[in-house]
């Protein structure tokens, strides 16, 4: 049964198949390295936006690039590599596979590593999409085998590792972290021609 919320990769972008291919390559290159990664401190900007108002924000370049430095204490955080098509030198630098597998793509919006500590959530809530004639869909790629969950409206998938789950993220929407351990997902946007909701 077709999915309302969900997208396989033939449906947004037939070379996404390509990017579970070679995953066992990316995790490599993930577990050697990810140490080295900067990460940027989001949870004022969840509390703001997310729990406040439901709905999720565009983060503008000056806020991106300029946030603070994530500590322990950071619930949701990310290491971008990619926004606005502009690399995160630092970030690029250390995951240098993960990167050239992006521009591979064409997709360099915004991409990023998430990580979401655990006993956390996203509480639900909905992304604009950028106007009405636009769909943005929402690729995530866990990197790690915690136990997590995405729910969209009244549909409901569990996290894989290695496994790209695509999704609507203008409909309403939640992750839960349920393991022991920190979530790490590559989360990066995909546009399309579509009726976009505002």
């Amino acid at each position: 049964m077709k999915s309302d919320y969900f997208y396989t990769p033939d449906e947004v972008n037939p070379r996404l198949k390509g990017l579970q291919q070679i995953y066992p390559t990316l995790k490599k290159e993930w577990d050697s390295f990810h140490y080295g990664l900067e990460w940027k401190d989001f949870t004022a900007y969840q509390e703001k936006t997310i729990r406040e108002s439901k709905q999720g924000h565009e983060i503008e370049y000056d806020q991106y690039f300029n946030a603070p430095l994530a500590t322990e204490e950071s619930t949701w955080s990310i290491a971008p590599l990619f926004f606005k098509h502009t690399p995160y030198t630092r970030n690029v630098e250390v995951l240098p596979k993960m990167a050239k597998t992006m521009m591979w793509l064409g997709e360099t919006m915004y991409v990023g590593i998430a990580r979401l500590r655990p006993s956390e959530q996203l509480g639900w809530h909905y992304d604009p999409d950028p106007n009405t004639h636009t769909q943005r869909l929402r690729c995530q790629l866990p990197l790690t085998a915690e136990i997590c969950t995405l729910s969209v409206k009244d549909e409901y998938r569990p996290y894989a590792e290695g496994k790209l789950i695509i999704f609507q993220s203008s409909a309403m929407h939640k992750v839960e972290n349920m393991g022991r351990f920190d979530r790490f997902s590559l989360i990066f946007d995909v546009f399309r021609e579509g009726p976009g909701i505002l």
